[in-house]
């Protein structure tokens, strides 16, 4: 990997080089604290909702839209239950991916005052419907989180203290919030702004290997049902760019994983990073307009972002992180459940 690219990931998300180079297990303090907290909090009640073994195939089963779902929402919270979930989701995220959730967050709960205006009880909408669950025990070698519900899905697990978080789901209808105090900002608009810039520096040439595709597809492509597709390097190599471009495809790539804890992004960079001479692939379809049909992606063998504004008069986004490798716990937490539950086939 280039150093600009590691300078570009360390400058804009605030990862640390050390953090860059030499990954190192979570400290106790951090994580699985915050998982012993809202473990703690739950009654027995509760307890049945949020706790399941490690291998529960629910484990494995996910999905971004509204709609009841498995598990304690934090609408059914008491306030100390409900702040140690987001204490705990917060731990798996920075300070932008926190500020990210937080909008998500507001967004729904406009869309729920909206739908309470009109009628509409229960509302379909809110920022407390999202569901929280741990799989096996924080004390325990390998554990899970999840936090899900729409627009805002992430999988964490814990494996001999490195954590990983894929997949990891990320919308907003509308993509710009349209009141309050946060009105005129978009919850997922840094990235696809530096992904404009950068489809905008393309030649003819670059353009037409940018669009692999003859209009932006209706939705992102390695979301629920695609956790174990393969990725596709395809589109513009990084190797193939010039300088500028470089910087700008590196600084697209450090706004995703800056989202991330410093040891969580680096985790779900690692086996990347590990393999000399692994491409990085940008595609880019449609307009570079934050009001016409668009998609991005960046792609190696090993993980895939994407990022889809096509509905709704393109005011209705989504991205997805996904990597076959780390979905679920991937690799790390198959061997896990292999060695200690006999599991044969536990993320599928």
């Amino acid at each position: 990997m280039g150093t600009s690219f590691v300078i570009g990931l360390a400058v804009v998300s605030g990862l640390t080089m050390p953090a860059l180079f030499a990954p190192e297990p979570l400290p106790n303090g951090g994580k699985v604290d915050a998982a012993r907290l809202f473990v703690k909090s739950l009654s027995d009640a509760e307890r049945s909702k949020a706790l399941l073994p490690l291998d529960h195939p629910e484990r494995t089963k996910w999905f971004f839209a509204r709609g009841e779902r498995e598990g304690l929402f934090l609408r059914d919270m008491d306030s100390d239950t409900r702040q140690a979930a987001l204490a705990l989701v917060d731990s798996m995220l920075s300070d932008a991916g926190r500020e990210q959730w937080r909008l998500i967050r507001e967004v729904e709960a406009i869309n729920a005052a909206r739908e309470r205006e009109s009628g509409v009880t229960p509302p379909t909408y809110g920022d407390d419907l999202y569901v929280a669950r741990v799989f096996g025990s924080p004390e325990a070698r390998a554990w899970a989180f999840e936090i899900e519900g729409h627009h805002f899905v992430l999988h964490a697990a814990v494996v001999d203290g490195i954590a990983t978080a894929t997949p990891m789901f990320t919308g907003s209808f509308p993509a710009e919030i349209g009141e309050g105090a946060d009105k005129g900002t978009r919850p997922l608009g840094a990235a696809v702004e530096v992904a404009f810039e950068l489809a905008r520096t393309f030649d003819d040439a670059q353009r037409m290997r940018a669009r692999i595709m003859d209009k932006p597809p209706a939705d992102v492509l390695w979301a629920v049902g695609a956790d174990s597709k393969a990725s596709e390097p395809r589109g513009v190599a990084r190797s193939e760019m010039n300088n500028a471009q470089k910087v700008l495809v590196d600084r697209l790539l450090a706004e995703h994983a800056g989202l991330l804890d410093a040891r969580v992004a680096e985790a779900q960079l690692r086996a990347w990073r590990a393999k000399p001479g692994s491409e990085l692939f940008f595609v880019f379809v449609g307009e570079p307009d934050l009001h016409k049909p668009h998609y991005y992606r960046l792609a190696t063998e090993f993980f895939t972002i994407e990022y889809d504004s096509t509905n709704a008069d393109a005011s209705h986004v989504h991205c997805v992180w996904s990597d076959p490798t780390t979905n679920f716990g991937g690799d790390a937490l198959r061997a896990h459940l292999q060695a200690e539950h006999g599991a044969s086939s536990p993320t599928r």
